[in-house]
């Protein structure tokens, strides 16, 4: 069991969890201005929503390390776990498992709220995440902006069904309606952060995964284009996403958000120490560290949601 959890790669689970809850309780309620589950989405809803999502993402993450074995037993000599702790035919099964469960569970919340067509998002999702195993990923550049997308999925679904809970409660979904721009707008803002984070990861982590990509076929940015044209496009991204910060500063100080405001300086210096390790990273351990940098930024980018509450 702890080898199978670890497959399901629950740190990445936990930041999924984390974030859709704050998008829903201190990002959405507050600007709304309405209290936790006091209109909309109720917690078993709500429930049913994170729960498809994060089926979803650990099917993904299941049949990606499934066509990953040869690669990874070069790139993670004795780390890997399918085809070691866990076999290529439980892998499958247990993809199957959760990806049809997730499909089900978002499906049966779209019924739930009238728009069973909205359930057609997690078949959608999860035909992605399957043809990026299978083909995206080897593409250079394709395979990280598909996976990119797929990680700020969560931001937009909660607020799409928390829009259509709401709006079947014509009283209140007519006296908060002048709120929801601004919904919008923060909305976009975080998953244009996560969307830029990511991708810089995904980036890193081709870099780290050179050797077993090369050998095996698997054309990424790096194999093609080499590592150092891969470390500058991941320092290009890193200083559009380190622009993209300050003019969020900029918006949140036109609001009057001032905690958010102080708050991204944090995000500021964590991005300049970012393009700093990038420049001198030349080995697998340093590209490590920056990847686990990167993970560091999207969990203060994603806490700062939690401000919004004292406003």
């Amino acid at each position: 069991m702890k080898h199978i959890f670890k497959l399901f790669r629950w740190v990445n689970i936990s930041i999924i969890i984390l974030s859709m809850s704050l998008v829903l309780l201190f990002l959405v309620s507050p600007l709304l201005g309405l209290a936790w589950f006091e209109y909309g989405l109720c917690p078993g809803k709500f429930l049913l929503l994170v729960l498809a999502t994060v089926f979803i993402t650990i099917g993904g993450n299941i049949v990606n390390d499934i066509y990953d074995v040869n690669a990874d037993n070069l790139n993670k000599p004795g780390k890997n776990i399918i085809g070691r702790q866990v076999s290529v035919s439980t892998a499958w099964i247990l993809y199957w498992a959760f990806t049809i469960s997730g499909i089900l569970l978002g499906t049966l919340l779209s019924f739930m709220l009238n728009q069973i067509n909205y359930g057609l998002i997690f078949l959608f999702s999860a035909g992605l995440l399957w043809f990026y195993s299978q083909k995206y990923q080897c593409q250079p550049l394709v395979g990280n902006i598909v996976v990119s997308f797929l990680t700020v999925i969560s931001f937009g679904l909660v607020w799409l069904f928390q829009f259509f809970a709401l709006s079947g409660e014509a009283e209140i979904f007519t006296s908060i309606q002048g709120n929801f721009r601004i919904v919008n707008r923060m909305i976009l803002i975080y998953m244009g952060f996560a969307f830029i984070t990511s991708l810089i990861r995904e980036i890193i982590k081709d870099i780290e995964d050179f050797k077993g990509d090369d050998r095996y076929g698997c054309r990424t940015f790096a194999v093609v284009y080499g590592i150092k044209r891969a470390k500058l496009l991941a320092s290009i991204v890193s200083w559009i996403g380190a622009f993209s910060v300050l003019s969020i500063q900029f918006y949140f100080y036109k609001l009057g958000y001032d905690l958010h405001l102080w708050y991204f300086f944090i995000l500021d210096g964590l991005f300049v120490l970012l393009l700093l390790k990038i420049h001198k990273a030349d080995e697998s351990k340093k590209f490590s560290a920056v990847s686990g940098l990167i993970k560091l930024i999207m969990l203060f980018g994603v806490l700062s949601m939690m401000l919004f509450y004292f406003y």
